[in-house]
């Protein structure tokens, strides 16, 4: 019998599964021929939503350098910094 901890790890597979399907259908629904409108409406949305990321990544850069505190556990850059680089 699976655990909680092992159904909700498929689960969470599972919705990252999703996300990667749907973006591949969104992109293929673009490449098509003749959905110029798509095209134009996917590029809107996917803009829009990278200039959010950078708006909000940039948003929690000045507020770290703002603020200038070091935590214990350092600040959240310092975080993201050791979990890209594995430290």
């Amino acid at each position: 019998m699976m655990s909680q901890q092992a159904k909700a790890a498929g689960r969470a597979k599972l919705g990252g599964w999703i996300v990667f399907v749907a973006t591949l259908l969104v992109l293929s629904f673009a490449a098509m021929p003749g959905h110029e409108a798509f095209s134009t409406t996917a590029d809107r949305l996917l803009i829009a939503v990278r200039l959010t990321l950078v708006l909000a990544l940039s948003v929690l850069v000045v507020r770290e350098r703002l603020t200038g505190r070091a935590e214990a556990s350092g600040g959240l850059l310092q975080r993201c910094r050791r979990w890209f680089y594995d430290e």
